[in-house]
This record gives structure tokens, C-alpha cells and sequence, in this order.
């Protein structure tokens, strides 16, 4: 367990440099840069356009740049804000904690909502099969954004009384905080929940054909114990895998679910950021999403050894 863990935080290290350079380039690659996007459409003399691209450090070479970021980076300065100059982190963090609550929340119900209906799919079969099969085709074809505004619209003209918009912090009121993301979490969760529901159903149609647990049943074992046991247990594999790379999923539908519910997240925050070329609040979003994705994986891997003992070898 320890080596996978060492392996892991190994290749972490490697992803996030990787990510964190890919992610430096591109947005200078785009057209115009945070000078020309904050001057518009006023007539600035390009005099004034280099002073202000040497004060911002816009005009060394790309590598210097990078490296002297890098360098601020490991040291947990990630900058300041080109729009606020304020330190990047001291703007992003509160924003960063609410899109994790909400990614959270999004993947907790996602894995309750698909597990449970794959698992009696799969168990069930017949009319009940179908039936969850139809929902599922029917979810994942509609967006999250769009069942995000169905849900507004909805709770707006049948249900006035549940508060749809905004967000109310955990330490404030715990149950409010709950209250104001399970709207949202379940737009987020919605498509996700179908993928690990098929993925659970075949996993355990797969499992439950294979000659152990007919030995199982043939010894008359509870059927709890044979579900539990021989089914559930054997099956977690590809569970494991489809959930832990959901969480990229449900990371970037958050952006447009805050949007739709009045969230004060990362997605607004990034959308105006990209629009001003505010490099550095780009760069620690993309980097601090990356790490959660990586750290999921990293969790997903530990996992597999728990519910594996083969992969532990």
C-alpha cells in the first residue's frame, strides 16, 4: 500500500508540472493578452501598452516567465490578480471551497443514485430493467445546464417556497448549506449517476455468471451474503474506475450549474477571467482542479488494493 502511494504522489508531482505548463502556454497562445482585453475599445498609445506589459512582467520571454511563476508557485505564492491585484489565492480559495462542497455533494448523490439503480437493474431485470434503462438513455441525453434551468423554472412555479438561487455558507448554517446545493448537486449529478448505473449493471450481470458465485448459491448461502460478498465486492473495480473519472466531469459541469443557481464558485470566476486574460487566476484554477482530479485518482488507485488484493502485487 505504501509503495502505491509513493508511485502515485510521484507521478502527481510529474502531471500537475505538466499541466501547469500546458496551461501557462495555451492561454498565451490566444490572441491579444490582459493590456490589450483592459485598454477595449479606449485608444491607448502603444507606448503606454509596453510600460504596462513591463510592470504586469507580459514582456519577458515565455520560458522566464513561466519559471520565475513556477518558482513563486512551489513556494504557495501563486501570483496576483492582473483585474484586482490582489493575491490570487486569497481570491480564489473561498470560490474554490464552494465548487468543492458542490462537487462533493454533486458525486455523493451521483454514486447513490447510480449504484442503487444499477444494482436492482441488474438484479431485478425484466420491466424494472427497462424501465431504468429508458430514465438513464433520457438523462444522459438531456445537458446539466438544461436540467439545471428545468429546475429553476420548475421550483419556481409549483414549489415558490424552496429557495433556488444562492448559497449559504456551512459554518453560518450547516442545514442551510445542505439545502442550498442539493438543487444544484443534482443537476451535476444527473448524466453522471447514468454512467456509473450502467456501469454497475454490467459489472455485476459479468460477475454474477461466473462459476464461484453459482458455487456460492449452490451452497446455500443467504442472499445477502451471496449480493454482498460474491457480487457487490467483485464488481467494485469498474465501479471504482467510472466514479473516479466523473469527478473531472462533475469539476467542469459546475461551472455552468453555479452560474444557473447563483453560486459563488470557480465557474463565474473563471468565465470573467478568460475573458480579461487575467493569467494568473487562470493558471491556479486549471492547476487546483488538476490536483483534486489527481488526488481522486491517487484515492481511486488505494482503492482498488482495499477492495483487490491482486493489486496490491
Amino acid at each position: 500500500m505504501a509503495r502505491i502511494i509513493l508511485v502515485r504522489l510521484g507521478w502527481t508531482v510529474a502531471i500537475l508540472l505538466g499541466v501547469s505548463l500546458i496551461a501557462f502556454m495555451l492561454m498565451r497562445a490566444l490572441p491579444g493578452d490582459f493590456v490589450l482585453a483592459a485598454a477595449g475599445t479606449t485608444s491607448v498609445s502603444p507606448e503606454v501598452l509596453e510600460t504596462m506589459r513591463r510592470d504586469l512582467g507580459l514582456d519577458r520571454p515565455l520560458l522566464e516567465q513561466y519559471f520565475a511563476w513556477l518558482g513563486s508557485a512551489l513556494q504557495g505564492d501563486l501570483g496576483r490578480s492582473f483585474v484586482t491585484r490582489a493575491p490570487v489565492m486569497q481570491e480564489i480559495w473561498p470560490r474554490f471551497v464552494v465548487t468543492i462542497q458542490l462537487t462533493l455533494v454533486a458525486a455523493i448523490m451521483a454514486m447513490l443514485i447510480g449504484v442503487t439503480t444499477g444494482l436492482l437493474s441488474a438484479r431485478l431485470k425484466g420491466h424494472f430493467d427497462w424501465l431504468v434503462r429508458v430514465i438513464n438513455g433520457l438523462s444522459l441525453a438531456i445537458p446539466n445546464f438544461v436540467v439545471g434551468t428545468l429546475i429553476v423554472l420548475l421550483a419556481g412555479l409549483y414549489f415558490p417556497q424552496i429557495a433556488v438561487f444562492g448559497y449559504t455558507p456551512f459554518l453560518v448554517d450547516p442545514v442551510a448549506n445542505i439545502k442550498s446545493l442539493i438543487l444544484p448537486g443534482f443537476a451535476l449529478a444527473l448524466a453522471v449517476s447514468v454512467t456509473i448505473s450502467e456501469n454497475t449493471r454490467a459489472a455485476v450481470l459479468e460477475v454474477a455468471s461466473q462459476d464461484f458465485v453459482m458455487v456460492a448459491r449452490a451452497k446455500g448461502l443467504r442472499r445477502s451474503t451471496v449480493l454482498y460478498n460474491y457480487l457487490v465486492r467483485n464488481a467494485l473495480t469498474p465501479i471504482i474506475t467510472v466514479t473516479g473519472l466523473q469527478v473531472a466531469t462533475l469539476l467542469g459541469g459546475s461551472i455552468l450549474v453555479e452560474t444557473i443557481f447563483a453560486i459563488p464558485g470557480m465557474g463565474q470566476y473563471l468565465f470573467d477571467s478568460i475573458t480579461n486574460r487575467d493569467y494568473p487566476v487562470i493558471q491556479a484554477i486549471v492547476l487546483m482542479a488538476a490536483a483534486v482530479v489527481v488526488f481522486v485518482n491517487m484515492l481511486v488507485d488505494i482503492a482498488y488494493a482495499r477492495a483487490d488484493a491482486r493489486v496490491a502485487l
